[in-house]
């Protein structure tokens, strides 16, 4: 396992060793001097030289004696100072290095803190945090850089604030389009009706009467389409949060086709016990959309296949023999206003992908061209303990 120094560790190491080494140099050359001057002295034959000496007198030779003396006591006193010198030459190395690593680490902090502060603004930023703003404090590089730094936060704040502006502006604008455009489907063949009425009432009572059940019948049906329209929009901009119960999902599932068994083939097969947690108005919502979906693209002779599946989760697979999606449009499907369909949002399937999202479950489609198309709702089971 390889260990990595950071910045900070490397620089200090780095210094240490290169003080540590410029003092040992500095150390040993003081050192060698003293040896030198030791050695000096050694070789020096001082003594000999006065003891072979002839005095003429015992004054001079007291005198010689003394000057060996000295002689022996500077150095004797040498040997002492250069044990001493290196005793206090450590010490005072030590002190030394103790000072300057202090005093180097002061600095370093001095430095490096405001770029401490620097990188972690600068984390915040790229998380989407742009209200930062840093004490505009330190030396006068620091202080600029942090001037800058603010100038750039305050930039992109404003920046963002714009392109949300702008992005929410832009979705009412569609939203505005698409509801307009929706609303105006079926109020104009209300406005036809209501038109064909209104002449025939003047023109020619008796087919007034013929035609009344029929522009009654058209008026209701669009009534009912808006209706829908509102109920799609509004179901799709809730913001539910589900309230979970247990239940078998083949129970749900047989409720929500019982109604259509009679007009159309479906077939529900699979696993018989097991039991989801989940919000059951949401998963009756999501088995709705779904089955609806599939008999609206699948041809009347043409089944509906549903299963459910149990291995480490439930998966219930809706399957239709309709004409498939393309490899293209396959990834947009579960997008909003995305539709192939002559009638309808596009928001269908974008709700169900809410609903089962906000349910801690996932969904997924397969399509092949011209063969149909499968989605598998993945639920985890609930076990009872």
């Amino acid at each position: 396992m390889k260990v990595r120094l950071g910045f900070r560790i490397s620089v200090i190491v780095l210094f240490l060793a290169l003080y540590l080494t410029s003092l040992m140099v500095l150390n040993n050359f003081f050192n060698h001097k003293l040896e030198q001057i030791n050695k000096t002295f050694k070789s020096m034959k001082f003594q000999k030289a006065l003891s072979e000496l002839s005095y003429e007198t015992e004054a001079d030779r007291r005198n010689a004696g003394k000057l060996i003396n000295r002689f022996n006591e500077t150095s004797m006193s040498l040997g002492v100072i250069k044990r001493e010198t290196k005793i206090y030459s450590a010490l005072f190395l030590t002190f030394l290095m103790f000072v300057s690593i202090v005093i180097f680490v002061l600095i370093f902090n001095v430095i490096s803190h405001p770029l401490k502060e620097l990188q972690n603004a600068t984390s915040k930023i790229r998380k989407g945090d742009f209200s930062v703003n840093l004490k505009e404090s330190g030396f006068k590089e620091i202080r600029q850089l942090k001037q800058s730094f603010n100038s750039m936060s305050r930039e992109l704040d404003n920046v963002q604030k714009k392109l949300l502006k702008a992005e929410k502006e832009m979705i009412w604008k569609e939203f505005s389009r698409i509801l307009a455009h929706e609303i105006k489907n079926p109020l104009t063949p209300i406005q036809l009706s209501i038109q064909r009425l209104e002449d025939k009432f003047i023109t020619d009572e008796k087919k007034f009467y013929e035609i009344f059940p029929e522009a009654v019948k058209i008026i209701n049906q669009e009534i009912n389409n808006l209706h829908n329209l509102a109920k799609s929009f509004s179901n799709f901009a809730k913001s539910t949060t589900p309230e979970y119960s247990e239940f078998n999902p083949k129970d749900v599932i047989e409720d929500i086709i019982r109604p259509y068994i009679h007009k159309y083939e479906i077939r529900l097969e699979g696993f018989q016990n097991c039991q989801v947690k989940f919000d059951q108005i949401h998963f009756y919502q999501i088995i709705t959309n779904l089955l609806q979906n599939a008999i609206d693209v699948s041809l009347p002779d043409e089944p509906i296949d549903i299963n459910i599946i149990k291995n480490d989760n439930i998966i219930i697979q809706i399957i239709d023999n309709g004409k498939g999606i393309s490899e293209e449009d396959l990834p947009r499907i579960f997008e909003p206003y995305f539709s192939k369909k002559k009638k309808g949002l596009g928001l269908g399937l974008a709700l169900v992908k809410k609903l089962v999202e906000i349910n801690k479950s996932k969904i997924k489609a397969e399509s092949e061209l011209e063969k149909g198309t499968k989605f598998e709702i993945i639920i985890e089971e609930f076990k009872v303990t």
